[in-house]
C-alpha cells in the first residue's frame, strides 16, 4: 500500500472520528437534558471538589459528560463558586452552561436584624454564603481573627450595626467582618464618640449596656430610661441585676426564676458588679443611642407592668419596687394557673 493512500485513509479516519465525537458532543450538550420535572434550584458551592461538583449535578439534574461536568464548566470559562439559580425542566446541559455563565458574581442582600447572637448569625452565614459549620466555628475561636479586626472573642457583636448589606456570593468569612467592621467606624462618627467620652464609657461597654437594653424591652420609646437604670447602678457599683444575662447564660427564654441567680458564669451579673465581659446580642442602633443619650433620673429599679402592656415601671427605692414586682408575678401565676386549667 503506497504512503498516499495510506494517509487518505488515516485523514478519513480522523475526520470520521472527530464527526463521531462531534456528533456525541452534539447529543450530550444538546439533547441530554436535565431530570428534573418542575423547575429546582441549583446550588453551587465554591469550596468543592470537582468530584463533589460531579457528584452534585448528576444526582440532582442527572447530567452526565465524559470527563466530568467540571472539566467541561472549567472549559467554558467558569471558575468555581458559590452560584444559585433556577433551573428549567429537563434543560439541556448547553443551556445549563448559559444559566451558569448568566449567574456569575452574583450579590445577595443580608439583613442582620438586632437581638441576633452567634447561633443566628452561623445560620445566616451558611444560608447565604453556603459556609460549612465547621469552618465558622474555626473562624469564631481563632482569636487572630478578631484581633486583626480589632476586637476580641467576647465583643465581636460591637463589629456589627443592624441593617442590610449587600456581599458577594463569594464573599469569605473575614471579608464578611471586614466589612461589617468599616460600616461599625461609619456609625461611631465623632458626635457619638463624643457622647462616649461624656458617659466615660468605651464602646465595646456602650455596647454591651445597649444590648441588655435590647433585651430588656419591646418598646424602643423606654430604652434611655431602662438605660439610666444600669448607669444609675454602675455609677454606685451596684449590682446590674440584670435578667437578659440570665437568659443568655441559661441559652433558653422563659420566665426567670431565683434559681436563675446563681448560675456560675462571668455573664451572672446578680453575682459579679459591672458589666459582663461582652454584649449577650447584637443591639440595635436605637439601643445604641440610648445608652449614649441615657435619661438622667433617681431609678434604680424597674419591673415589667402588671397588664403585660410590655412596659415596665420604675421606681427609686427598693420597697417600692418589690411591690411592683409582687403585682408581675401574681399576673404570672395567674396565667400560668389558666394554662395548667386548660390543660386538664
Amino acid at each position: 500500500m503506497s504512503s498516499k493512500i495510506f494517509m487518505k485513509r488515516i485523514v478519513k479516519l480522523v475526520g470520521l472520528l472527530t464527526l463521531i465525537i462531534g456528533l456525541v458532543l452534539f447529543l450530550l450538550l444538546f439533547v441530554q437534558s436535565s431530570s428534573n420535572d418542575k423547575h429546582q434550584e441549583v446550588y453551587i458551592k465554591k469550596h468543592w471538589s470537582p468530584d463533589e461538583y460531579n457528584r452534585y449535578l448528576n444526582l440532582n439534574f442527572g447530567f452526565n459528560l465524559p470527563m466530568g461536568l467540571a472539566y467541561w464548566t472549567n472549559e467554558i470559562g467558569f471558575k468555581m463558586q458559590t452560584s444559585r439559580f433556577v433551573l428549567p425542566p429537563h434543560t439541556s446541559i448547553w443551556n445549563y452552561f448559559k444559566l451558569l455563565r448568566k449567574n456569575r458574581n452574583q450579590t445577595v442582600n443580608v439583613t442582620i436584624p438586632p437581638g441576633f447572637f452567634y447561633k443566628e448569625i452561623e445560620r445566616l452565614l451558611m444560608k447565604q454564603f453556603a459556609f460549612e459549620k465547621r469552618d465558622i466555628r474555626d473562624f469564631f475561636s481563632n482569636s487572630d481573627n478578631w484581633s486583626d479586626l480589632g476586637t476580641d472573642a467576647f465583643n465581636w457583636t460591637s463589629l456589627i450595626i443592624p441593617n442590610t448589606y449587600n456581599f458577594s456570593r463569594n464573599t469569605d468569612l473575614f471579608s464578611f467582618f471586614e466589612r461589617l467592621a468599616s460600616e461599625k467606624a461609619l456609625f461611631w462618627n465623632a458626635e457619638r464618640k463624643s457622647k462616649l467620652r461624656k458617659q466615660k464609657l468605651t464602646l465595646q461597654e456602650a455596647v454591651t449596656l445597649a444590648s441588655i437594653v435590647q433585651k430588656e424591652s419591646l418598646k424602643t420609646d423606654e430604652y434611655e430610661t431602662i438605660a439610666g437604670v444600669y448607669i444609675n447602678r454602675l455609677r454606685i457599683n451596684m449590682f446590674l441585676g440584670a435578667d437578659p444575662t440570665l437568659v443568655f447564660i441559661r441559652g433558653k427564654g422563659g420566665r426567670v426564676y431565683n434559681k436563675d441567680m446563681n448560675l456560675d458564669s462571668p455573664y451572672n451579673t446578680y453575682r459579679n458588679k459591672g458589666l459582663p465581659p461582652g454584649p449577650i446580642c447584637i443591639p440595635s442602633s436605637q439601643a445604641i443611642d440610648a445608652v449614649l443619650n441615657y435619661t438622667e433620673h433617681p431609678y434604680l429599679y424597674f419591673c415589667a407592668k402588671s397588664d403585660l402592656s410590655g412596659y415596665h415601671v420604675f421606681a427609686r427605692h427598693y420597697k417600692d419596687h418589690l411591690k411592683n414586682a409582687r403585682l408581675f408575678q401574681r399576673k404570672l401565676n395567674e396565667l400560668e394557673h389558666k394554662k395548667k386549667s386548660h390543660r386538664k
